[in-house]
């Protein structure tokens, strides 16, 4: 059976996709709250050919994950698991270059820059010529949309619905009315939800690389 980067390694590929036990008990109330990449464990792939983990997830009332952000190591060629209704991105964080390929074509994946495809799509990856960690980020098509970007530069944002903010490399600084010269050290971020004041963003040093999920609900068109 093939698995994903993001599956646990005993969730079948036919089951929904569901929550870890770090889900929130009330998923409605503003909160903010701190993510160390380092320090969360790895869930071994059932093949065994690499780790992945899970840094947040957003879920429905029925409980299945409507979107999902994980940290996946990819030490070798892999199959992913299809994800039918749901849209991918994949973002290299390491130096180099991956090959997804797919009944649609080749995908290459460079470092910083994000690859979109469908969780509709059979994709595998070609061997990379060394380990590589990659960032993957799921959304439910009919639920919600996530738009990710890496920056490189001092920046202001006005953060989405949900918002999840990474060092990649360097450190940064993240100020707004309640978050005051937080400081993000490289592989921590913050995971911010229904909270709408600016965020300043500010790095510190040079080569500094931060990245920026954003995720927001699908508004319905109203009937007449």
């Amino acid at each position: 059976m093939d698995h994903d980067l993001l599956n646990p390694a005993f969730r079948r590929s036919s089951e929904p996709l569901r929550h870890p036990k770090t889900d929130r008990a009330d998923d409605s109330v503003p909160s903010v709250r701190f993510i160390d990449c380092t320090s969360i464990a790895p869930e071994p792939w059932a093949n065994g050919a690499g780790t992945t983990r899970t840094l947040a997830h957003g879920r429905n009332p029925a409980g299945v994950a409507d979107w999902r952000v994980s940290l996946a190591d990819l030490t070798g060629a892999a199959r992913f698991s299809q994800f039918p209704g749901f849209e991918r991105t994949l973002l290299l964080i390491d130096d180099g270059t991956v090959d997804l390929h797919s009944q649609d074509g080749q995908l290459l994946a460079r470092t910083g820059q994000p690859v979109q495809f469908s969780g509709d799509l059979h994709v595998w990856v070609s061997l990379p010529t060394k380990p590589v960690q990659v960032l993957n980020v799921m959304a439910r098509r009919e639920a919600c949309r996530a738009k990710v970007s890496v920056a490189t530069n001092a920046l202001r944002i006005t953060p989405a619905s949900v918002q999840l903010l990474i060092s990649l490399s360097g450190e940064w600084s993240v100020s707004s009315t309640l978050l005051k010269n937080v400081t993000l050290s490289p592989m921590h971020g913050v995971w911010i939800e229904r909270r709408n004041e600016e965020l300043d963003l500010h790095h510190v040093g040079p080569g500094a690389r931060l990245v920026s999920i954003g995720i927001e609900p699908m508004v319905l068109p109203c009937v007449q």
